[in-house]
């Protein structure tokens, strides 16, 4: 029974030289026991070669091990885990850090209160951060955050519990769930203060404020609060905290929607980090100056900035930077190259998994996700916002997701309808005016789908008004849904704002070419289209991006009328369109693309023709007839 009682002290399994050092027997005397006892069927011993816990003995039933663990008193117990403790300590290996701890933190709640207590308490401390590390350096984000959470528990000095809410809150940035990061930002600050710490108040302040930020967050009343935090420290400014308050004003002022004034405080910052030589901070300042260029339409100062410091980041193993400039350059491949920046978003989520940082991961879905759209990835894009969106904790700016989904599910002929709710009931715990245009987004690509022109067209536009880095993004879907309704003035007016929205790369250049001979087309300057589309059907194919191809050949079909010389172009085109669209399985843009094919030559482009035979009857159409005849 008391042999029983003491393997009940080390858990539900156990090893034979760790029975032998709790219950002070040794190991030759202990085996027949433990033969007698797993005859007795109390114990079970793994026998498989093939397993890890080979030779181990368990408890049969998890309730003879808690009835035997109930006979002890309190004192035994103490006696025992402490014993159970040093056993793993003698033993000097990382992968016991967690069960070291657990001894640890167990002795020390069945101490009587004074000096041993302590002394325990303070050993525990130390298991517990060491099992803490270990976990966290197995991307176990989550369980090291416990492992800190049961440290602060028997932390009564402010110090202590500075040190280690500030550790758990480097875990805690790892996860999505805000409430425990916001949770430990606070009760680092806290611990400052009553450390009367300036410096480390000021830095607890700016984490408080940027964990009250995280994903897409950034409230008015933390806004003041920082601003209240800089008036009390602004004597610092020359220093790392100073550095640290004044990236998060900039941080929290683009979170409001104030570009100018992230732009204002990183240049403010970025000479003092310089000048202390803070490689993290100066990083950091970089990657947020980039983003300032970018949403002031400095696009291609913003993206140089953007390399350099990523290069700089994954130099020197700065990993919040790393992520945070591949997030951004994932973003901007959007326009560039989108097969390079799906890569990249991969690799991301392979970094992400193996780091277990689910806030990494989640920052990569999104571009990923964009990125794979015009890959021709949809059922890979589908099945990884599927597995994001089945996680229980989900911050408002999953916002994003949903309407990944959304579009997705619209562009295959579904109803994106509750996910578009979704997002738009999330859209008010949000400041960051890009989740807006998201919305926006959305609606636009659903309307697309039902074949609501319009509706599509001032959702686009909406979008690009809200956020205007999202121009390159909604702006091509507002000038083709403006082409296929023979809008030729506001196709062409919207193609200008495109054109000067200053955002370039290959793929939005490719854009530009496609929607502008879509506007020939509509203008009746027929050579200048079909020359047009032959450059953009040859681009697309070139960057390997099918989507696009398909919505230039869909173009190609709606609006020109083909010749009997350009019919058998003209075929061999539409049916490469209805393959790409019928293997991405996007049924609302194959059925335009059939009405109008079936339609036959006469009224392929019958849009096109209304838009004429409305200018003849108003006396002002016989020039462009002319050259539409030749």
């Amino acid at each position: 029974r008391v042999l029983v009682a003491d393997a009940a002290v080390l858990g539900q399994s156990f090893t034979m030289a760790g029975l032998a050092a709790v219950a002070g027997i040794e190991p030759e005397i202990l085996e027949p026991r433990l033969r007698a006892l797993v005859r007795r069927e109390l114990f079970v011993q793994h026998q498989d070669p093939r397993s890890a816990a080979r030779g181990q003995y368990a408890f049969v039933q998890a309730l003879i091990r808690e009835v035997a663990y109930n006979t002890l008193a309190r004192r035994d117990r103490k006696v025992r885990h402490l014993a159970a403790a040093r056993f793993f300590e003698g033993i000097g290996s990382e992968e016991l850090a967690g069960a070291l701890a657990g001894h640890y933190l167990a002795a020390q709640g069945y101490a009587a209160e004074g000096a041993e207590a302590d002394a325990l308490a303070a050993q525990a401390r130390v298991a517990l951060r060491g099992a803490a590390e270990r976990a966290a350096a197995l991307g176990s984000h989550t369980q090291a955050i416990a492992f800190l959470d049961h440290a602060l528990a028997i932390s009564p000095d402010p110090a202590d519990q500075a040190e280690l809410n500030e550790r758990a809150l480097i875990s805690a940035r790892q996860g999505l769930d805000l409430d425990v990061a916001e949770r430990h930002a606070r009760g680092a600050l806290d611990a400052r203060r009553a450390l009367g710490d300036r410096e480390g108040i000021a830095i607890a302040a700016a984490a408080h404020a940027e964990a009250r930020r995280g994903f897409g967050r950034g409230e008015p009343r933390e806004l003041e609060s920082l601003k209240a935090a800089w008036e009390e420290f602004a004597d610092l400014e020359q220093t790392k905290a100073g550095v640290a308050l004044m990236l998060e004003l900039g941080a929290t002022f683009a979170a409001n929607g104030d570009d100018r004034s992230l732009l204002t405080w990183i240049e403010r910052a970025l000479p003092v980090a310089e000048r202390l030589n803070l490689l993290s901070e100066t990083a950091i300042a970089l990657s947020r100056l980039s983003t300032a260029y970018w949403r002031l339409d400095r696009p291609r100062e913003g993206l140089i900035l953007l390399r350099g410091t990523h290069e700089l980041a994954v130099a020197n193993d700065l990993e919040a930077v790393h992520r945070s400039t591949r997030t951004v350059l994932t973003f901007y491949e959007q326009f560039a190259d989108p097969v390079a920046g799906l890569a990249m978003t991969r690799e991301g989520l392979e970094i992400a998994s193996r780091r277990g940082s689910a806030s990494y991961g989640f920052q990569m879905v999104g571009n990923a996700v964009s990125c794979a759209v015009r890959v021709g990835e949809w059922q890979w894009a589908a099945t990884l916002l599927d597995e994001w969106l089945a996680n229980e904790v989900k911050p408002s700016s999953y916002l994003e997701l949903y309407v990944d989904r959304a579009v997705l599910i619209a562009l295959r002929g579904g109803d994106p309808s509750a996910d578009i709710a979704v997002a738009e009931r999330l859209l008010p715990d949000l400041t960051d005016p890009q989740y807006a245009s998201y919305c926006n987004w959305a609606r636009s690509w659903a309307a697309v789908a039902t074949g609501d022109l319009a509706a599509a067209r001032r959702e686009a536009e909406a979008a690009a008004r809200m956020t205007n880095y999202f121009a390159p993004i909604t702006l091509p879907i507002a000038v083709r849904t403006a082409l296929w309704a023979a809008d030729h003035a506001g196709a062409s007016e919207l193609l200008g704002r495109l054109d000067v929205s200053l955002i370039r790369g290959q793929a939005i250049d490719l854009d530009l070419v496609t929607l502008r001979a879509g506007v020939a087309a509509l203008d009746g300057r027929r050579v200048e289209a079909v020359a047009g589309y032959r450059d953009a059907i040859r681009g697309w194919q070139a960057l390997g991006l099918p989507f696009d191809e398909a919505l230039a050949g869909l173009d190609i079909t709606l609006l020109l009328k083909p010749t009997d010389r350009e019919m058998a172009e003209a075929t061999t085109v539409i049916d490469a369109t209805r393959a790409i669209l019928t293997r991405l399985g996007a049924a609302p843009l194959l059925a335009r693309l059939d009405a109008a094919a079936v339609d036959g030559p006469e009224s392929v482009a019958g849009a096109v023709a209304s838009r004429f035979a409305a200018d003849e009857a108003a006396g002002r159409a016989s020039s462009t007839i002319g050259s539409v005849s030749g």
